[in-house]
């Protein structure tokens, strides 16, 4: 399963705008992370995953310095895969996870001279995934996606 939370115009008027896209990781982030934060876990997935998707392109684009992109990328991520991790989302929660990890190993790859902050991601995500792996898997319950377009319209 593919996951998708951004349009295609979106994901496209992102990668021309580094200024759009830091705004839209931000806004996406902050409320993703208040619905996580008062278990509003449901809700949360489309924020968090336009957040997750928002922060890779930032790291395609250079839209920062690629040390703080790493961080935000690996920051959503996670946050991401705790979501889905409360929803018994198992698979998702893993095809995240490979995301992740399979896009900070080819930027390590590109990248030595970041070797050190993308380890410090890479071992972050290795500890929450163990951690995520005492979920029992379970019959995962059919996925709605409200995609949030308050602060993500293209005009």
């Amino acid at each position: 399963m593919k996951l998708r939370f951004l349009c295609g115009a979106h994901r496209a008027e992102l990668t021309k705008s580094s200024g759009r896209a830091i705004t839209c990781w931000q806004d996406g982030f902050d409320t993703g992370q208040m619905f996580y934060e008062q278990q509003m876990w449901q809700e949360a997935l489309p924020h968090l995953g336009c957040a997750f998707e928002t922060s890779e392109i930032m790291i395609t684009t250079k839209a920062l310095e690629a040390n703080n992109a790493y961080e935000l990328f690996t920051s959503s991520a996670s946050l991401l895969m705790g979501a889905f991790g409360k929803l018994g989302y198992v698979e998702q929660c893993q095809n995240i996870y490979s995301i992740t990890v399979d896009r900070l190993k080819r930027e390590l790859a590109n990248h030595p001279e970041s070797e050190l902050c993308i380890t410090k991601n890479l071992n972050a995500l290795y500890r929450q995934i163990e951690e995520l792996d005492a979920l029992t898997p379970q019959q995962e319950p059919p996925i709605s996606f409200t995609y949030p377009h308050t602060h993500t319209a293209v005009h």
